[in-house]
């Protein structure tokens, strides 16, 4: 998957918020309660209250699938937003009025009431058009539609009379098991607020009916908002009033729990779902759960912005890689420092304009501060007491925070939030706690990969890099390599004793022999093209130490290491011969997986775990005191790599991502009895098992 499409969570999905708690109380609630009833779910734009809405939709469905104990529930979902488009707020209010009624006469057989109550709704419609037509914009206009709509109207009493005997007798039909009629209203938040307030208004007048519990999505912002036009603007004196009319829509006000929310679970779900990190440790859910929460917040539709960000990120260092799969996104501490710059992006523009011009942020001093501000900061009244007061906690203590509180300052909106920017940005001391010297070089390359998706008002900002300023930088030779590797991750300070010799001979042996006759590799001169080498066999080294040939990477090795001990990495290309499987080497001992595989298929919630990606490699991992490539296993592996990448009818045997991508679409999208989700069930749990690796005797 490349991008997060900002939909709500459909019903019956994975509830990786982890807020299913609420769920089955708000569930347990509408089972048991009096009616008529309305709860109003309140919750900022984004913040899920659709997706909550879908979740209480499916446990109430699957009641009425499962539980013979209690009466079904009628339910009826109305998009409030959709029935305003392209039409007066009359014609909004009476469409949705016809939906809910359509949908409630769907389950009677008189087909006589039908017509009347459907008459009656019409004859309603019409005199609200007619006079909204007639008189627009004066006061009479106003006040004559709102008798139209208005409790004590007789057209609206005896449209609720009706509606009242047609839900009482719904319930008696032998061919109907419906106990209470459960009717959702969405997205009133994304209407004209006064409209909103209208059409609230609306519902309870009608539907306050014995039997029908509404579950409206709205914030009370909005109905505040909508009531200006009534009450004027909002005031001490007569906050009482906007509160009394709300009181008097809403029986039951339900918060969504943002505070609860699961952060790092639902962020590190999507980041699975972009491939955003392909590295084997994994990445810290607290220190992503603090990014997260003390920059953008937890509403889910800011979370979804920035991991498209993140999404398009990765896709271009992918690109400027080239067939590099041992990319920078690799690197556990990389990855962290380019999400959470990102994150920095989106929330405070200006703070992350700050670490483009100047990266080093401990250099961070009142020099710097003057060139932001110029002082203007001082010039308020109570800049030398609140100064005073911020240098002596912990977060403003050090020149570098005293410098971001003077830049946070000059504005209103980003000095509320200065104490949770220099929390967030001391965090990446906790992030490289233990190769502190390395973190400006992680941020430098995060400003470089990031640039792309950042907004900026300021006049030819630094914050863009030019052309080929962060392209892969190859080192010369296995040394610069080797001397390279320890100093970026510390290894002095960190384990002295890296490499083990055990793992440095196995990497030596493999260059060694690659070097050799009949291949006769030579090291990546930067100065020159790919094909003009000088051999068809070409090592790079960066990350790992990479294998060409003719211009096609075909095997890659290097070395891991962590307090758990030290691995050699090895990937190479598959062969079609091997049916697209990893292999065994069984002389060797040496086990490959799929560079990237899903697994744990649950085809009644239609997901997976894991993801997939680099296809076309397998790679393996193993100690090298205790295995060890022969030279029979390095031949196979260099020559069927060679003859996949050297002949483009066999490469084109290989399994693609996109024959990847076109399964799992047809796993999540198409229906069970369909044979493309049949082909795809089976494709995704036989290709992926380890039981369909091949042995070869080398």
């Amino acid at each position: 998957m490349v991008g997060i499409v900002d939909e709500a969570l459909v019903q019956g999905g994975d509830d990786a918020l982890e807020i299913s708690s609420y769920k089955n109380a708000l569930v347990d609630f509408v089972k048991r309660t009096d009616t008529p009833m309305t709860i109003g779910v309140q919750g900022e734009w984004g913040s899920g209250k659709t997706s909550l809405l879908n979740q209480i939709w499916n446990d109430l469905d699957d009641l009425n699938k499962n539980d013979d104990s209690i009466d079904d529930f009628k339910q009826i979902w109305i998009n409030s937003w959709e029935h305003s488009l392209l039409c007066s707020p009359e014609e909004c209010l009476m469409k949705i009025i016809n939906e809910i009624i359509l949908e409630l006469l769907g389950a009677d057989s008189d087909k006589k009431r039908s017509e009347k109550i459907t008459k009656g709704v019409n004859n309603i419609m019409k005199g609200a058009l007619r006079i909204g037509s007639s008189i627009t914009l004066g006061k009479a206009g106003i006040d004559a539609v709102d008798d139209i709509f208005s409790e004590n109207s007789n057209s609206i009493k005896d449209l609720r009379e009706q509606l009242k005997r047609l839900v009482a007798e719904i319930k008696t039909l032998d061919t109907n098991r419906f106990g209470k009629i459960i009717i959702y209203v969405d997205d009133l938040d994304r209407i004209d607020p006064k409209d909103a307030v209208s059409i609230l208004e609306l519902l309870k007048n009608i539907f306050n009916i014995k039997d029908c519990v509404f579950v409206l999505a709205i914030d009370y912002q909005v109905v505040v908002k909508g009531l200006v036009g009534k009450f004027g603007e909002p005031t001490p004196e007569n906050e009482w009033e906007f509160r009394a009319f709300f009181d008097k829509i809403i029986q039951l006000p339900f918060t969504m729990p943002m505070a609860s929310y699961n952060i790092a679970n639902y962020v590190l779900g999507l980041l699975g779902e972009i491939n955003f990190y392909a590295g084997k440790e994994e990445l810290d859910p607290e220190l992503i759960n603090q990014f997260v929460t003390k920059s953008i917040g937890g509403n889910p539709r800011s979370i979804k912005r920035l991991i498209n960000s993140l999404a398009l990120i990765k896709i271009l260092n992918d690109k400027e890689a080239g067939d590099e799969s041992d990319g920078v996104l690799t690197d556990k501490n990389t990855a962290m420092v380019m999400f959470a710059m990102v994150c920095l992006q989106i929330a405070h523009p200006e703070i992350y304009q700050l670490f483009a011009d100047n990266p080093d942020f401990k250099k961070w001093d009142e020099d710097l501060a003057y060139r932001e501000t110029q002082k203007k900061e001082e010039s308020d009244e109570n800049w030398e007491k609140n100064f005073s007061q911020a240098k002596d906690t912990d977060n403003f203590d050090e020149q570098w925070e005293q410098c971001l509180f003077r830049v946070c300052y000059i504005n209103p909106r980003r000095r509320a939030k200065a104490t949770a920017i220099s929390e967030f940005i001391s965090l990446f001391d906790e992030l490289t706690k233990d190769d502190k010297g390395d973190i400006i070089s992680l941020i430098e390359i995060a400003l470089g990969q990031t640039a792309v998706t950042s907004v900026s008002a300021k006049e030819n900002p630094n914050i863009r890099p030019p052309k080929g300023s962060y392209q892969r930088h190859f080192l010369n030779g296995y040394g610069a390599w080797l001397d390279n590797y320890k100093e970026k991750h510390n290894m002095e300070k960190r384990f002295p004793d890296f490499p083990k010799i055990e793992s440095e001979n196995e990497i030596k042996k493999y260059i060694e022999f690659i070097k050799a006759s009949p291949y006769n590799a030579v090291d990546f001169d930067q100065s020159k093209s790919m094909g003009d080498q000088g051999s068809d066999y070409v090592i790079k080294y960066a990350g790992g130490i990479s294998i060409y040939y003719k211009k096609k990477k075909i095997g890659l090795i290097g070395i891991h290491r962590t307090n758990k001990g030290e691995w050699i990495q090895l990937q190479s290309s598959k062969h079609p011969k091997y049916k697209n499987a990893p292999i065994v080497l069984t002389r060797s001992n040496i086990e490959f997986e799929h560079r990237r595989a899903i697994k744990n298929i649950n085809e009644e919630k239609k997901e997976y775990q894991g993801a997939w990606g680099f296809i076309d490699f397998m790679g393996a991992e193993y100690i090298a005191s205790e295995k060890s490539l022969s030279n029979e296993a390095l031949a196979l592996l260099i020559n069927e790599s060679s003859e996949v990448r050297g002949n483009p009818e066999i490469l084109k045997k290989l399994i693609s991502e996109k024959d990847i991508q076109t399964y799992v679409e047809a796993f999540k999208n198409k229906r069970k009895d369909s044979n493309d989700y049949k082909n795809a069930v089976n494709f995704l749990k036989n290709y992926f098992d380890d039981g369909n690796k091949i042995d070869v005797d080398a």
